[in-house]
C-alpha cells in the first residue's frame, strides 16, 4: 500500500511539473511542445510516464497531438478537426448532418430565391432528368442542393453546408452508387421537383417538408433502418 502511494504521489509531482511547463509555455505564446525526448531530459520523466501524463492534459484539453506532427498547447481548433474529419466520420454520420440542416435551408430558400436562381435550379433537374450516367447524374444532384443552399441568403448557413459535404467520407460515394439505380434516380427526380415547386412557390412550410422526406428517403436507400 505504501509503494503504491509512493507512487502515486510521485505521479501526481510529475502532473505538476508538466503542467507548469504547459501553463508557461502557454504564457510565452508557444504553441507547440518539444519533441518528447527534450521534454524527457527537461523534466526528468521516463518516456513511458511522461506519455501517460501528456494523456491526461489532452483529455483535459490542455494539449492535443497529431501524429507525425507534434504536441501542440490548447484545445484543438476546428478548421484541424475539419481536415481529419473524412478520416473519421462515418457514412450515416455525415448524412445525419445533412438531414439536420438541410430542410431549414430550404425554407429560407423559399423565402428568398429569387426568378434566376429558381430557373437554375430547374435547369439542374432538366440535366438529371436526360441523364443515364450515374457521376454525371451526381454531379447535377450536388449543384442542385447547393444552389438551394445558396439560395438561403445566409452566408454561414452556406459555409456550414459546404463544410458537411466536403467532410464526407470518400466511401459515401461508392454507396450512393450502388443504390441509385434508373428507377431509383426517376424517383429522387420527383422528389427534387416537388421541392423546386415549393421553393418556387415561395412555401417554406412545403420546401422543409420535402426535402425532408427526399433525404430521408435516401438514407432509408443507403444504410436502411438505423
Amino acid at each position: 500500500m505504501k509503494q503504491t502511494s509512493r507512487a502515486e504521489q510521485q505521479k501526481e509531482r510529475d502532473l505538476a511539473k508538466l503542467r507548469a511547463y504547459v501553463d508557461q509555455a502557454r504564457r510565452e505564446d508557444k504553441r507547440r511542445l518539444p519533441p518528447e525526448v527534450q521534454l524527457v531530459e527537461e523534466l526528468g520523466i521516463s518516456r513511458a510516464k511522461l506519455r501517460g501524463l501528456l494523456k491526461i492534459l489532452e483529455n483535459e484539453g490542455l494539449i492535443w497531438r497529431h501524429v507525425g506532427k507534434g504536441t501542440f498547447i490548447g484545445e484543438r481548433s476546428l478548421t484541424t478537426e475539419l481536415t481529419s474529419m473524412p478520416e473519421t466520420l462515418t457514412p450515416p454520420e455525415a448524412f445525419e448532418a445533412r438531414l439536420v440542416i438541410e430542410p431549414q435551408i430550404a425554407a429560407l430558400a423559399a423565402r428568398r430565391a429569387t426568378p434566376v436562381q429558381i430557373e437554375e435550379m430547374r435547369h439542374c433537374l432538366s440535366q438529371m432528368q436526360n441523364l443515364d450516367d450515374f457521376d454525371q447524374w451526381a454531379v447535377w444532384d450536388e449543384r442542385l442542393h447547393r444552389l438551394v443552399a445558396k439560395a438561403a441568403g445566409n452566408k454561414l448557413l452556406l459555409a456550414v453546408y459546404d463544410t458537411i459535404r466536403e467532410c464526407a467520407p470518400s466511401g459515401m460515394h461508392k454507396i450512393i452508387n450502388r443504390v441509385f439505380s434508373s428507377s431509383t434516380r426517376q424517383e429522387s427526380n420527383h422528389e427534387h421537383a416537388r421541392f423546386i415547386d415549393a421553393i418556387a412557390n415561395h412555401d417554406p412550410e412545403n420546401a422543409e417538408k420535402y426535402i425532408r422526406e427526399h433525404l430521408q428517403a435516401v438514407r432509408q436507400a443507403m444504410f436502411g433502418d438505423l
